[in-house]
Parts: C-alpha cells; sequence; structure tokens
C-alpha cells in the first residue's frame, strides 16, 4: 500500500485485519488500495461496513467446518493406526496393513485438500512474495509427512515402506486448527465490542421540518441548530442541548457515570448516549466528527491498529526466527540422512512441527486485543496498548 502514489503512512494490524492509511485524493482512490491487496493476496472492504459482520461469520462457519473434517478424520485414521502400534511383529498379515494403509490415505485425502487450505493458501502466498511467513514450516511439514507415507503405501519395497505416519497429520493439523479457531473467536468477539461502540449511533432520526411535523431523515444529513426527537431506548445521533422534555439518560460508555442522569430542558446530551425513559427534544450543536463521540471512536480505531513496543518487538524476531526453523530442519536431515532417509524426514518433519511458531506472532497482539475488548465491554475504553504493558 505504501508503494502507492497519493499513499503517505500505513498502519497495519493483522490481529484485527485493518489498515489505516493517510492519503491525498487527488493522487489515489479507494479501488486502487483494493487492487493493490489483490495482487498481494487479500481481499478488503470498508473499515465498518454492515458486510464485514456476515463475512465474519462465514469465516467462522468455513473454519469451523475445516476443524470437525480434521477432527473426524484424525480419531478414524489413529483408530486405523492403533493396531500397528499395539500388535506384537508379524501378527497383521501384509493385506490387511495394506488394507489399513489405504484406509488411512483416503482419509487424510480431505484434510490435505480441505482443512489445510488456509495454511497452503498463506504458504503459497509467502512463497510467491518471496519472504517467509508463519504457515511456510506447517505447509512443509504436512506435505512431507503425507508424501512419505504415500510413497510407504504406494510402493511397501521403497525406503519409506515401513514409515506410514498419515496419523500425525490430522492430529497435527486438528490441533493447528484448534489454536487458529480460538484465535479467530477472541478476534471476532474483541471486534465485536469495538464495533458495538463504533455503531452507538442511530442510522436515521425525527427532525423536525419549517411545518413543525417530524420528518425521519439519515443522521449524516443533521446540520448544528436542527431541532430533532429522541424517542426512549434510541440513542442521541449529535451533541446538543434539551429544549423540551424530561428524561434520564445513560452514558456510561462516553463518560464512566453508570448512574443514569436526569436531562431536562437547558442540558447538554452526548452524541451515541442513549435516552431512557421520556422524549427529548434536542437542538443539535454539533454532528458528525466534531461530536465527543466521533474523538472517542478515533482513539479507539488509533488503538485497535497501534502495535506496543512488545509487538513490534516480536514482528523483529519472527521473521529471522522462521529462517532458522527452516534451516534447522535441512541441518538434522542432513545429519540423519546416512542413517536412513525416512529417518532424517522423520526427524526432520519433528523439528519443524516441534518449532510451530504459530503463536509467536498471534499470542501478544491477539492477548492485547482481547484485553482491550474485555475492557470496552465493561466501559472502559482503551486510548493506548501501551497502557496493558505498562501497567504490567
Amino acid at each position: 500500500l505504501r508503494g502507492l502514489p497519493g499513499v503517505g503512512a500505513v498502519q497495519v494490524n493483522g490481529v484485527t485485519a485493518t489498515a489505516r492509511l493517510q492519503w491525498q485524493p487527488q493522487a489515489t482512490r479507494p479501488s486502487d488500495w483494493v487492487a493493490a491487496l489483490g495482487r498481494a493476496g487479500y481481499g478488503a472492504l470498508p473499515a465498518g461496513d454492515l458486510l464485514l459482520a456476515g463475512r465474519r461469520v462465514a469465516a467462522q462457519r468455513l473454519m469451523l467446518w475445516r476443524w470437525l473434517v480434521a477432527g473426524f478424520c484424525m480419531m478414524q485414521v489413529m483408530m486405523y493406526a492403533a493396531p500397528a502400534y499395539l500388535a506384537p511383529p508379524g501378527e497383521i498379515t501384509p493385506d490387511l496393513q495394506a488394507l489399513l494403509g489405504w484406509a488411512s490415505w483416503v482419509l487424510t485425502l480431505p484434510v490435505l485438500l480441505f482443512s489445510c487450505w488456509p495454511f497452503f493458501s498463506a504458504a503459497l502466498r509467502d512463497v510467491r512474495h518471496l519472504r517467509i511467513g508463519m504457515d511456510v514450516p506447517v505447509a512443509l511439514g504436512v506435505l512431507i509427512a503425507f508424501g512419505a507415507s504415500t510413497a510407504a503405501t504406494f510402493d511397501p519395497a521403497s525406503p519409506w515402506g515401513a514409515h506410514a505416519s498419515y496419523d500425525s497429520v490430522p492430529m497435527f493439523v486438528f490441533f493447528l486448527l484448534s489454536g487458529r479457531l480460538l484465535e479467530q473467536r477472541l478476534r471476532d468477539r474483541t471486534a465485536g465490542a469495538l464495533e458495538a461502540l463504533m455503531r452507538r449511533l442511530p442510522d436515521s432520526v425525527e427532525r423536525q421540518e419549517a411545518d413543525g411535523s417530524f420528518r425521519a431523515v439519515a443522521v449524516r444529513r443533521l446540520v448544528a441548530g436542527d431541532l430533532v426527537r429522541v424517542l426512549p431506548g434510541q440513542a442521541f445521533p449529535a451533541d446538543g442541548e434539551v429544549e423540551t422534555g424530561e428524561s434520564r439518560v445513560d452514558q456510561s460508555l462516553l463518560t464512566g457515570e453508570s448512574k443514569p442522569l436526569l436531562r431536562r430542558a437547558g442540558d447538554g446530551v452526548i452524541a451515541g448516549s442513549h435516552n431512557l425513559t421520556s422524549v427529548l427534544l434536542v437542538r443539535v450543536q454539533r454532528v458528525g466528527a466534531q461530536t465527543r463521540y466521533a474523538e472517542i471512536v478515533a482513539l479507539m480505531e488509533q488503538a485497535s491498529l497501534e502495535k506496543p513496543g512488545l509487538v513490534q518487538l516480536v514482528d523483529r524476531i519472527a521473521s529471522p526466527f522462521l529462517a532458522a526453523v527452516l534451516l534447522a530442519a535441512a541441518g538434522a536431515a542432513v545429519w540423519w540422512w546416512p542413517f536412513g532417509q525416512a529417518h532424517a524426514m522423520a526427524v526432520a518433519v519433528s523439528v519443524l512441527i516441534v518449532t510451530c511458531p504459530c503463536a509467536l506472532s498471534l499470542a501478544t497482539p491477539a492477548a492485547m486485543l482481547a484485553g482491550a475488548g474485555a475492557l470496552a465491554r465493561r466501559g472502559v475504553l482503551v486510548r493506548k496498548l501501551q497502557a496493558l504493558e505498562s501497567c504490567a
């Protein structure tokens, strides 16, 4: 994004899947950003778009299906592998052993083609752009283990013949997807809490016309000086002053005051707070970006995008660490190769899986955002994520 003409500073948060840009309208258009993101392998929607919630639900449902397929196939393949672990040598005849191997191969295919797709697609994208991402070691480990097991099944007389380990593939994928599923739910819950804050304003409000009647208009069409009618249960669309009526108002999320406050003629009300008991006529004073609500939302958006010192440190460490993992796996394979090809590959896969760095770049920012989301649901707004680190 930063390479596009007219785009200045860019902040990207991978956990919330959002980007914030400073840009010059005369030099670029949002469609250029979407095209650039498409070339990098990502899609994009405007932040706050109503379609985002639907996409999030669809993505969560698809991830759940991938997890269920991996879990079911893992249990079934493990059942076929158990006799090979438990039976004494020679007890299982070669034809039965071949049958168990082929059944395991068939049941591992859905895991490889469906459940593993998030890892493979991300790894392919990283390789295409000549970088090492978290999913590259995962994809390599899965493909090597499956390839060696497939060779053992198709040609039992080969050096790989006694090293079919199908059970490890779906098990590894299942545990990785379990972590991804938990992380996705955590992220969606946090994003939902922030979106709930950002969508407190109503879509429309009743504004008094020149003839004295009230007509519903979009909130964005309000200007200072308009007189609006706010019913019980509705949020105030703008900062203003009560002209007529008396009611209790809940502005806990904006001021921290948990008890509903009495508002009558002459008192001020804040956009985003809720009218609770009676109809109020309010004279609009500030709208849009001038309201205190808009300032709070801007601070929250900024907080969700910033990267505290600890997260920046993890980001710097991640790439060299991933390169070291791949080199360690290759070195282990070379070291053990004289003792047997199958054993060398098993050791390399073990190194890739044991050192799986998925948590390295996800755990820290996810924990920070989870804390911010939990506080938002309790009415505490985090202006800087660095504060959570400093408080510790």
